[in-house]
């Protein structure tokens, strides 16, 4: 990331050249895309109205933007140069990294990294073993496989949280906190909701949840405390989905803040190239702890997000962040026009 040597980030903002804007058509691929509306906003919550912000975000650039979300446009003939997507629930694993390796294969410049490395992201033992690598600390943890025979009798000592092992909705989540719970949690994974996926339990770490965003292209960003459920402290999808009222989150400079930003820098160091992400740990002010949690490489853009925010904190509104993202992400896979 680029050192701050001043207040204005105007010297590191990309804005798509007039060129760019008239010969690049954009696809905005998302399970809402072709229904942004209020209505379905009040039933699925913030990803609608998030997703509609960048539609619009594109279209005030000047950009063509087509919208689609149904799957079988993936497998024709897609009439576009950029692909621009934000699929993040899918009823299989590994769903993250199949619009990546499409784009790839039909030579289409998209969003985001390339599959390979999409996969720290989808899959967060991967992304655990990357930052165990870097040297940076993370939560004990095993995978479990809700189906096999030996989970009916596994329990473990301590508290933990156990999640799916792919995703990044937080979905399926439950907290342990002590061995009676162990047997209905890994009951209620083994529905066939779940579609038989693997599962990840990790040991909970008490504190604050820290989220440090990345721009690529644009100085350090401010880190976020999120703040969940509870004394621990839990954050829930249906809280960031803004459909209850148990999320919140504020720029944070305490104890932790830069130390979860100087790991960032080196895990932004090690993916990229990406575009944007933001890096999610765990800090117990106690111990002064922190704790690797995950990687997404497809979080929320909307005005409403961390990443928007914390660019906002340095005088970047959101369609220029939209445009300076869109701008790096098409230059480094296609030459400037």
């Amino acid at each position: 990331m680029s050192e701050l040597s001043s207040s204005d980030p105007s010297p590191w903002i990309l804005r798509p050249s007039r060129a760019e804007i008239r010969h690049t058509r954009v696809l905005f691929y998302s399970r809402h895309a072709s229904d942004l509306t209020p209505a379905r906003a009040q039933r699925f919550g913030y990803s609608v109205v998030y997703h509609a912000s960048i539609v619009a975000a594109l279209r005030e650039l000047g950009l063509t933007v087509a919208v689609g979300s149904d799957p079988e446009l993936l497998f024709t003939e897609i009439d576009a140069d950029y692909l621009w997507f934000t699929l993040i629930r899918a009823p299989f694993d590994g769903h993250e990294l199949l619009i990546p390796s499409i784009a790839a294969y039909r030579g289409l410049a998209f969003l985001g990294p390339a599959a390979p490395v999409r996969a720290l992201s989808e899959d967060k033992a991967l992304g655990k073993a990357l930052a165990a690598s870097l040297g940076l600390e993370v939560a004990p943890h095993r995978m479990i496989d809700p189906l096999s025979p030996a989970a009916a009798d596994l329990a473990l000592s301590g508290r933990w949280v156990l999640k799916p092992r792919t995703g990044v909705m937080s979905e399926a989540l439950a907290v342990l906190g002590c061995a009676a719970d162990w047997a209905p949690a890994l009951k209620e994974a083994a529905l066939p909701v779940h579609g038989g996926r693997e599962f990840i339990a990790e040991e909970l770490v008490p504190g604050l949840n820290l989220a440090v965003p990345v721009v690529e292209g644009l100085p350090p960003l401010s880190v976020f405390e999120e703040r969940g459920v509870g004394a621990d402290n839990i954050l829930t999808e249906a809280g960031k989905e803004g459909r209850t009222a148990d999320y919140g989150s504020r720029p944070y400079a305490g104890p932790g803040a830069a130390e979860a930003a100087a790991a960032a820098a080196a895990l932004a160091a090690a993916i990229a190239p990406f575009d944007y992400a933001r890096f999610d740990f765990r800090y117990d002010p106690q111990g002064g702890r922190l704790v690797f949690l995950e990687v997404n490489m497809n979080c929320a853009l909307g005005p409403a997000g961390v990443v928007a925010r914390a660019a906002a904190l340095q005088g970047i509104d959101h369609r220029t962040l939209v445009g300076h993202i869109f701008t790096h992400s098409l230059r480094r896979q296609r030459s400037p026009l």
